[in-house]
């Protein structure tokens, strides 16, 4: 009985982790893709025009945080293996890409 009790508590606790990571995720690309969504999602722009608008707005960025970018958020590469390769922390990416977001949802709010 004692060993079922110890399944049943693992159930839950990974459940929780899991609704967890599932909330953080929503929230995470809630925060960040507003740009993308909006430009989209919208239908204000043509699809053409709104990838003009959006490399456009990429090019205003220095190089590490374009490539940052492009990686993490457009192309779906966990944080993780974009550090590996630019020979940083996974927290130092995580850094750039919230300033560099932040930046170019102020930018486009400016514009908009």
């Amino acid at each position: 009985m004692n060993d079922e009790l110890r399944k049943e508590e693992c159930r839950r606790l990974i459940k929780r982790i899991a609704w967890r990571l599932q909330y953080q995720t929503k929230k995470i690309s809630t925060r960040e893709l507003p740009i993308i969504e909006n430009i989209c999602g919208q239908n204000q722009i043509s699809s053409v025009d709104s990838k003009l608008y959006v490399e456009e707005m990429l090019i205003s960025l220095p190089a590490k945080a374009r490539f940052i970018i492009e990686q993490v958020v457009i192309n779906g590469v966990p944080e993780k293996i974009v550090a590996n390769h630019l020979g940083i922390s996974q927290q130092g990416v995580n850094k750039y890409k919230r300033k560099y977001l932040g930046l170019l949802r102020r930018k486009w709010e400016s514009t908009s």
